[in-house]
């Protein structure tokens, strides 16, 4: 399998982990709050989750399954690594901003 996939599922985990931190600070904020903007936050972080989680999922069911699809996943898999570190520097800007 290629590098560049592992490299992107380990990026999207860490997306997750961003996005759970940040629910965690919007749930807490919510309940302080009551603000339907929070929970507009909380529901796009859930929503985020889900999709990254999906995403993950598809490309190793892809990889591992679908045999003609393996060299497509393997050309693919750095460009989704791009796309996924681009989603972390996204993520840790918002949460530093979030954090202050």
């Amino acid at each position: 399998m290629a590098l560049a996939l592992w490299a992107s599922a380990v990026v999207a985990f860490a997306n997750i982990a961003l996005t759970f931190v940040l629910l965690a600070i919007y749930l807490d904020t919510y309940k302080k709050t009551k603000s339907s903007f929070t929970m507009g936050l909380v529901l796009f972080g859930a929503f985020f989750v889900m999709l990254n989680l999906a995403i993950i999922v598809f490309w190793l069911f892809l990889f591992q399954n679908v045999a003609s699809a393996a060299s497509f996943v393997d050309q693919a898999s750095s460009y989704m690594l791009v796309v996924n570190l681009g989603e972390t520097l996204a993520l840790a800007n918002l949460l530093r901003v979030t954090w202050k």
